[in-house]
């Protein structure tokens, strides 16, 4: 493939860019920089920003797929249209009769997309209807070929909605929201989710190293989104002012205005919590007659404060960074951002 040259600051405006309009969050060239930290890539941006470069074409997008993965955009680094499809070719090779039946769907393939695009242009649609294609292949080659043909249509809308070359929008987001909301906790309403929005759980879970750094109310707002999405009734706490009582919990069933099941207290922090971060949470369980405390962490608690709930019988819970990042596992959202700033 050939090359591509870029003058100085082109390439990061374009790398954010599109991916800010594929998927919706922004970051500046430092933060892009922070995320490829020890890896080429960083050097790359750095260079680029600065005087400018020239790349091999596979070397530009191979840049903006490992972009999309280390937002979290994607749940795998993407390798490209020929690689994926290199992959399915091999995956049916070793069998005559399996490869006879790959190449005859490749070739109905070809036929049925191009006329696919044609159809769809003549009613000046934006999207494409797979749905003919498949049933031919079903009619003409039954349930093995329709497996075959549904492989090749995602390989090629994987192909499609990655490119950096291709310009649909694929997320039915409004606008982009900052990175910096989520360290600075002046972030917009959540356009997905209800506490906290989703490309931002979607980016803690590829950078786990972030929760420790994360503003403190974006962390009491992960804490919460949580329970509410596990049915709970929640109440997330006014930030300030709230007595060290940052989330209340209730059955899915109760009424909110009987006690709560459960107390949280969240501590975003490095430092490990101690036995007094405790005796407060205790005093709150028992001043709200809850049934139980929870503290969430992005740290862990020291042995004294775990002794402390297991000699007193504490009805308090530890949630740690480690079952943190669980909570991310379980929250994160495939292809749910980035814009230049």
């Amino acid at each position: 493939m050939g090359g591509i040259s870029f003058s100085a600051q082109h390439l990061p405006d374009l790398l954010s860019e599109t991916a800010g309009y594929k998927a919706g969050l922004t970051l500046s060239v430092e933060q892009m920089c922070d995320l490829f930290s020890g890896t080429e890539y960083a050097d790359i941006i750095q260079q680029a920003e600065k005087q400018g470069i020239r790349l091999r074409s596979e070397e530009c997008e191979e840049l903006f797929y490992a972009l999309y993965h280390r937002i979290g955009y994607t749940e795998e680094e993407y390798r490209g249209w020929m690689v994926e499809s290199a992959r399915l070719f091999h995956k049916y090779k070793g069998d005559p009769t399996q490869l006879k039946l790959y190449t005859d769907i490749s070739d109905l393939f070809v036929k049925r997309w191009q006329t696919m695009l044609e159809d769809a242009a003549k009613k000046g649609s934006k999207s494409l209807d797979p749905e003919p294609m498949l049933l031919e292949a079903r009619k003409k080659f039954g349930n093995a070929g329709l497996k075959i043909m549904w492989e090749k249509i995602e390989i090629m809308d994987r192909a499609q909605r990655l490119s950096p070359h291709s310009t649909p929008q694929y997320e039915e987001s409004h606008s982009s929201i900052s990175l910096d909301g989520l360290y600075d906790g002046n972030a917009p309403k959540p356009e997905f989710g209800t506490y906290i929005d989703q490309r931002y759980i979607n980016f803690l879970y590829r950078n786990p190293d972030k929760l420790a750094v994360m503003h403190w109310r974006k962390f009491e707002e992960l804490t919460t989104e949580f329970f509410h999405r596990e049915g709970y009734q929640v109440e997330l706490g006014p930030g300030t002012d709230d007595d060290g009582v940052d989330v209340r919990i209730w059955n899915p069933k109760d009424v909110t205005s009987n006690p709560p099941l459960c107390i949280v207290q969240c501590k975003r922090t490095k430092a490990k919590v101690d036995k007094l971060v405790i005796k407060g949470l205790y005093a709150d369980v028992e001043h709200f007659n809850a049934k139980q405390g929870l503290i969430v962490t992005t740290s862990e608690l020291t042995p004294g404060a775990r002794a402390t709930i297991t000699t007193r019988g504490y009805p308090i819970e530890e949630v740690n960074k480690t079952g943190v990042y669980e909570w991310l596992t379980k929250l994160r959202v495939c292809g749910t951002g980035i814009v230049r700033i």
